[in-house]
């Protein structure tokens, strides 16, 4: 018989972020090995899910903004939670009245005692103050998975810092281990949290090797390259997908690049995605050679990807997250260009062991500009037919695979469960 396994995320589909894939994928590896069941507030279209193997607790839920809510407050709690949002101004985080509201729901919807194990996930944090109080004073095993920071976000900033690392301490004390994310896990590691000792450190999934389009490959040999692709000798397609913003992830550097690029008459270059503080008009002018195509959905955004020779990436200026952007384009097998900001970009863990990759330093472009441009037109030329093999991406990031964190998850579960700690 199978262990049952109390999953609690305060995210999850049909809210689509790199963490809800990230859930959803792992919840059905690990439906194969345990009887889960997942606890996550109620949203809009909550009934549009993909097929899944395990089941889906839907609670009421709260918001700031009342016509969010599906639990209908009553107005001492709303008044309550305005407290709260208010005085959570002091260390920068204002979501403890909604945590407790969620426990207060998954109190309700489940009882602790049936099951043998609890994995809450986060960001947002708010899954694991509802699972700490949960199992503290239990025999219930249980494991906090960090797909992001919480105390050290970059969305936080300095204020109120040490108040947050206080409370993830204090959530994390019941925990049997805690499984923290790279590059989070450098983060947690260098400021020495109480939990340290608990800590096993994991490679964030999401390389999917099966997501490369078998149709047009030719696997002869390539050279060291990869394998060849049929395509039209001209335009080579170059893009970047993915939301832009002012402090985060700031496109300009690459836009400057590749204003360059364009001016050899064989390569198209395209950008797509959401403009955060950002002018449209002043990144993509309509006399310009690039390409921007906005915000990209279903359909429209899997025939320009299946349409692109040469994906771009653009590194963030936060180096305690990972991207989870990076995976997906290793996944597709194409070359990559990443333009990256500091030497502490996560992405070059994996992309200076990616064999299509070409990785630039933004302070490269601003001192020898011509001299990249000129580099980078060589690479994709050299390169836009290329396609590392399936095989040899499976073989290189099996560590980011989703099968290889499930099973992280699922060693941490096994030792010890309730049972065992009866026995």
């Amino acid at each position: 018989m199978k262990k049952k396994l109390l999953v609690l995320a305060y995210e999850y589909y049909p809210t689509e972020n790199a963490n809800t894939r990230i859930i959803h994928n792992t919840c059905e590896i690990l439906a194969g090995q345990f009887d889960i069941d997942l606890v996550t507030p109620e949203v809009d279209h909550s009934d549009q899910v993909p097929v899944i193997h395990f089941r889906v607790i839907r609670v009421p839920s709260y918001s700031f903004h009342k016509e969010k809510c599906t639990a209908n407050p009553s107005p001492a709690t709303y008044a309550r939670m305005l407290s709260e949002k208010f005085l959570g101004k002091l260390d920068h985080d204002d979501t403890r009245m909604l945590e407790r509201l969620y426990e207060r729901e998954v109190r309700k919807a489940v009882n602790l005692k049936d099951y043998d194990a609890v994995v809450s996930f986060s960001a947002p944090i708010l899954a694991h103050g509802c699972a700490s109080r949960m199992v503290r004073g239990t025999d219930v095993p249980w494991i906090p998975v960090c797909l992001d920071p919480y105390f050290s976000h970059r969305i936080f900033g300095p204020e109120g810092l040490e108040a947050r690392k206080k409370r993830e301490e204090k959530y994390m004390e019941p925990a049997a281990k805690v499984l923290v994310a790279y590059p989070t896990d450098r983060d947690y590691l260098r400021a020495k949290v109480a939990f340290s000792d608990k800590i096993v450190s994991v490679e964030m999934p999401g390389v999917d090797a099966g997501a490369q389009a078998p149709a047009g490959l030719d696997h002869g040999d390539a050279g060291a390259g990869g394998t060849c692709v049929d395509r039209p000798v001209s335009p080579i397609h170059c893009a970047f997908f993915g939301s832009m913003y002012r402090e985060i992830r700031d496109p300009r550097p690459a836009i400057t690049l590749f204003n360059e690029v364009v001016k050899d008459p064989e390569i198209e270059v395209r950008f797509a995605g959401h403009l955060e503080d950002l002018s449209e008009e002043e990144l993509f002018p309509k006399s310009g050679k690039i390409q921007y195509l906005g915000k990209l959905t279903g359909d429209d955004l899997a025939k320009n990807y299946a349409e692109t020779d040469i994906l771009i990436n653009i590194g963030n200026s936060v180096d305690n997250q990972m991207p989870s952007k990076i995976f997906e384009y290793i996944s597709t097998g194409k070359p990559i260009i990443n333009i990256y900001k500091s030497p502490e970009c996560p992405t070059l863990k994996y992309l200076t062991r990616y064999p299509l990759a070409l990785n630039l330093s933004e302070e490269d472009l601003k001192t020898d500009l011509l001299n990249k441009a000129a580099e980078v037109r060589t690479f994709i030329k050299t390169n836009s037919a290329r396609r590392v093999p399936a095989e040899e991406i499976r073989k290189t990031f099996e560590a980011n695979t989703f099968e290889s964190f499930a099973a992280s998850i699922a060693s941490a579960i096994k030792s010890p469960t309730k049972e065992d700690m009866h026995s």
